[in-house]
Parts: C-alpha cells; sequence; structure tokens
C-alpha cells in the first residue's frame, strides 16, 4: 500500500468510526426514550361521566338550609350537665353548642305558669338533641318545634294548634291504583300520629238554616290535621304539626323499606 492510499484510508476509518458511535448513541437515546414513554395501549372507548341523580324529596317544600341544618343538629347526640339550671340558660348552652337558634316563647310559657327562670336539673351523655329537648320540656308541659327557621320551646297546647301543610309524594307507594291511596291515607290515620279531623269532611250532607239557605258545615270546629289524596302528581296533601309530620316521614321511610325488602324477596324466588 502506497503512502497516498495510507493517507486516505485514515480520514476514511475514522469517519466511519465516528458514524458507527453516532449510530450507538442514537440507538441508546431512542431506547431510554421509548422505556420513559409509557407504550400506547390500544384505543379504548370513553365512557359518558357518570350523572348524579338526585334523590326525589320526601316532601315538599323541601328544606331549606337552616332547617336542613337544625334537623341535622336535632339528631346529632350531646351532652350536659345542668345542676339546677334555669330553663333559659340550658337554651342558651345548646344554641350556642350546636349553632342554631333556639328561642322560648315566654308569652305562651306563662299560660301554663313557667317562667325561663324555671330550674332544670339533668345530666345527658351521648343523647340526640331532640330526645334530650323532650325529656327536659316534657315535665314542664311544654315541648319544641321547628318554624319560622328557628327551634321554638312553647306549650303543648299551642304546639297542637300549629299546623304546617307539606306535599308527599308516593306514587312507588301506590301503584296499583286508586285505592291504594285511600289504603295509604288510612295506615296513616290509624299509626296514632297527632290528631285527626273526621274523615270524609268534605262528603257531609249540607246544613241547611231556618232560612232555607244551605250553610256547610264548618270544617274547623274540629280539632286536628287533614289529609288530601292528589292523583295528578301522585301524592297526598297533609296539614299537621311539626311533631307528627316527622313521624310520618318515618313511617314513610319504614313503609319503603318493607316494599324493598318484599321485592327483594320476590327476585330471589325468581
Amino acid at each position: 500500500m502506497n503512502r497516498f492510499q495510507k493517507q486516505l484510508r485514515s480520514p476514511l476509518m475514522s469517519v466511519g468510526l465516528g458514524a458507527l458511535l453516532c449510530g450507538v448513541f442514537t440507538l441508546a437515546i431512542q431506547a431510554e426514550e421509548k422505556k420513559a414513554t409509557p407504550e400506547k395501549k390500544a384505543e379504548q372507548k370513553v365512557e359518558p361521566p357518570l350523572v348524579t341523580v338526585k334523590a326525589q324529596p320526601v316532601f315538599y317544600p323541601v328544606l331549606t338550609k337552616r332547617e336542613e341544618l337544625i334537623d341535622s343538629m336535632l339528631k346529632r347526640n350531646t351532652h350536659a350537665n345542668f345542676p339546677k339550671v334555669p330553663l333559659y340558660e340550658t337554651m342558651v348552652y345548646f344554641s350556642d353548642l350546636h349553632n342554631i337558634p333556639i328561642m322560648l316563647q315566654d308569652k305562651y310559657l306563662e299560660e301554663v305558669g313557667i317562667t325561663r327562670e324555671e330550674l332544670i336539673d339533668v345530666k345527658f351523655t351521648d343523647q340526640s338533641l331532640q330526645n334530650v329537648l323532650e325529656y327536659i320540656l316534657e315535665p314542664l308541659d311544654l315541648t319544641f318545634v321547628v318554624d319560622k327557621e328557628m327551634v321554638l320551646i312553647t306549650t303543648k297546647e299551642r304546639a297542637a294548634r300549629t299546623f304546617m301543610t307539606r306535599v308527599y309524594p308516593v306514587g312507588d307507594l301506590c301503584q296499583s291504583g286508586p285505592d291504594d291511596y285511600s289504603a295509604l291515607e288510612m295506615v296513616i290515620r290509624n299509626a296514632r300520629i297527632g290528631e285527626w279531623k273526621p274523615e270524609g269532611m268534605d262528603k257531609l250532607t249540607p246544613v241547611y238554616g231556618s232560612s232555607g239557605s244551605e250553610s256547610w258545615v264548618d270544617t274547623f270546629q274540629f280539632k286536628g290535621g287533614t289529609i288530601s289524596v292528589h292523583e295528578p302528581s301522585k301524592s297526598l296533601v297533609i296539614s299537621q304539626t311539626w311533631h307528627a309530620h316527622e313521624a310520618i316521614i318515618k313511617l314513610l321511610q319504614d313503609l319503603r323499606k318493607a316494599q324493598a325488602a318484599l321485592q327483594k324477596t320476590v327476585e330471589q324466588k325468581i
């Protein structure tokens, strides 16, 4: 090999070696990138986002935010130790502890000879606020109602005359026909929930005066609440006291649980 060929070969070898090193370096980089980049998976069908269906309210009108808070706090456990503490101080204590307005209706309390200075001597641990209030107020012939977004401490007689009207959707409990609504109405009346006006007041025979003019029986002379069926909306329209409404809510919940248990049993037999 002459001198010219040796000189030519040397640069070519350098170029080839450089190319080889570049190739190795490139492969190494690609390998690292491949390792760092997750493998592309087969395209999957994108499921639409789940739509949250809000449960149908148990009754209308629905509770306001403050009413929901009061309802929640009444069911929450509380504690208290009252060694002969005035009634109004116990209510202030619970109001501050649970952050809800609890008001004494002094005017009506005075009608039964009770003042806000009445001494309370009780001790509680891990009892619901509702049960505690009932225990404290029962011996005094008092009770409480939730009205105007407040817990009002009042007399039993006053509470029995404080009515509110609610619409209860009950189509799920009355699927067989119109007779189901009458049956459900009878269940509510017979459950010893509150006091009711006589059934079928709107069907009473009219009373005629001496002048011959027609005058209908005054339904308001009868004490108690009322139930009306409104089939187009599959609802019961109920006018009752706060405590009666609370019991009706519980009764309807129990009926729905019983219905669901029966349905589950039927499905298991199929």
